[in-house]
């Protein structure tokens, strides 16, 4: 099983590109075969990696489709092998290695989860406010 992270856009359209994700992910909404999750930069999409790299083709094209002359699109692939792995999976694994308190995890950068709802810090401000030296 694949996870996939997808990010589509088309290039000169514009500022927002809402109206074109929404584009993109109406290609997911119409099939059942693979999962997925909508995030602020990507989408991921979990399933056979060869019916999902099918999707990020069609939702490639469904922005031409919707007018754009121009459009870029990065695609990051973690293809395991040995054993099953979902999204969900993924992070439950990082979040025990979290609680775990090795001081690899968070708790080492001074860097914490934004809270739903909350309002993320600007940029550059978190890792200096966390006593995090600058780079």
């Amino acid at each position: 099983m694949a996870i996939v992270a997808v990010s589509i856009a088309p290039v000169g359209e514009g500022v927002s590109v809402s109206p074109w994700v929404a584009r993109a992910l109406k290609v997911l909404a119409a099939q059942d075969r693979v999962r997925y999750q909508v995030g602020p930069m990507f989408t991921t999409l979990e399933g056979d990696l060869d019916e999902i790299l099918d999707l990020v083709r069609a939702m490639h094209e469904a922005m031409f489709e919707g007018g754009a002359r121009r459009v870029s699109t990065v695609i990051k692939i973690d293809d395991r092998r040995d054993r099953p792995q979902t999204m969900e999976e993924k992070v439950a694994a990082v979040e025990r290695q979290l609680q775990a308190g090795d001081g690899q995890g968070t708790a080492a950068s001074g860097a914490r989860p934004v809270a739903q709802g909350e309002q993320a810090p600007e940029a550059g401000q978190g890792a200096r406010d966390a006593g995090a030296r600058p780079s």
